[in-house]
């Protein structure tokens, strides 16, 4: 899908991109400041840091965490990692053996599958109902245990159909994973991103979860900074330690004056993000009143996340084709449901987080155009 985008804009193409998961938003200019200041001014940001990451920004995670989440861990219990995706790789690499099995609800990010594969271990679909907003259940999740089960991946709000676990779903997990001795790795990237009624619920602030859990996150979607490439992980020190041995022989640390740049997001002034979740918010409604305005598509409203999921198996063509048809005849770009496991069949994937609003009409427009052909 993005080599055929790349190749329709070299060839002159005017195409919406709605399919990748990065936020239509600039950096704020304080925190880009502070990467431009940490090149220029001090040679400790030019070079190799602590392989765990800069003392400065493990500190300010930890702040976080308890701000923000009621996850209390030392900086010795955090692991600064290049993205999310590097600490998901790296956490599998430490944490599995061949054979052990992930329970994973789906539809899901293509990446937790992947990971645990290239570890040896063999991911186990759960999949959630669309009736429920394709949120994870504990009495499903629990069906799938067997006496190979080693770890739950949980991704809240989802990726990619933005179902936000509930309070009473989060606590039936941590039983889960307590009575059957399960770890918990919880990519939370989409924190902030919740709107109407629902609530983002670390499952590490939970009774006994702090010691099983593996809390994922990151900078890229909160500060549209997915360039910059900085994640991080927190849990059991020795959980992290033997991350660590494997992050340092891989990738050696994250990048020094990104990192830096980091730190002071995360200590700085949030009057962006809140302003940011307003537009995202503005913009998730947009997106669905036009997509349900298109014959045969249906959008119910994503708890949380930057993506609209629709239903479009009342268009007649998969997924797949349909994606293809609204990308070669309305010059938008989106991706199909399928790609995303068990439960995405029928379904698009459509990113909201645009900056302007008449991107999205525009869009709306191509697509109601493209649909009159199929």
């Amino acid at each position: 899908m993005m080599d055929r985008v790349k190749q329709l804009r070299e060839a002159g193409e005017n195409v919406i991109g709605l399919a990748t998961g990065t936020p239509d938003f600039d950096t704020p200019a304080y925190i880009k400041e502070a990467g431009k200041a940490a090149i220029d001014e001090d040679r400790t940001y030019i070079t190799y840091t602590q392989s765990a990451g800069l003392p400065e920004l493990r500190e300010a995670i930890a702040t976080k965490l308890v701000r923000e989440n009621n996850v209390r861990v030392t900086p010795d219990e955090i692991l600064v990692t290049i993205g999310v995706k590097q600490g998901l790789f790296t956490a599998a690499q430490a944490c599995l053996n061949p054979g052990d099995e992930v329970l994973i609800p789906t539809p899901t990010w293509v990446t937790y599958a992947a990971c645990v594969t290239l570890a040896g271990a063999v991911p186990v679909f759960v999949p959630c109902r669309k009736e429920k907003s394709f949120r994870p259940d504990p009495e499903e999740l629990a069906r799938h245990i067997t006496p190979r089960t080693r770890m739950i991946m949980l991704n809240s709000p989802g990726n990619p159909a933005g179902g936000v676990i509930t309070s009473a779903a989060m606590l039936g997990i941590a039983e889960l994973a307590t009575k059957h001795d399960l770890l918990v790795l919880s990519d939370e990237i989409y924190e902030h991103m919740v709107f109407d009624d629902h609530r983002h619920i670390s499952i590490a602030s939970l009774p006994g979860m702090g010691e099983r859990t593996l809390t994922l996150n990151g900078l890229s979607k909160t500060y549209a900074m997915t360039g910059w490439r900085v994640g991080y992980v927190a849990g059991p020190r020795q959980v992290l330690r033997n991350m660590q041995k494997i992050h340092s022989h891989s990738v050696t640390c994250a990048c020094a004056f990104a990192q830096k740049a980091a730190a002071v997001a995360l200590n700085g002034p949030q009057d962006d993000l809140r302003s940011y979740i307003s537009t995202l918010a503005s913009r998730r409604t947009q997106l669905i009143a036009g997509l349900n305005s298109i014959p045969g598509v249906k959008c119910g409203p994503p708890d949380g996340g930057i993506f609209c999921f629709p239903d479009i198996s009342g268009l007649g063509i998969s997924d797949r084709e349909c994606s293809s048809v609204f990308l070669e005849n309305a010059k938008v770009s989106t991706l199909p449901g399928s790609d995303f496991g068990p439960g995405g069949e029928g379904h698009l994937r459509l990113n909201f987080a645009r900056r302007e609003a008449r991107d999205l009409d525009t869009a709306i427009e191509r697509l109601i155009a493209a649909r009159a052909k199929i």
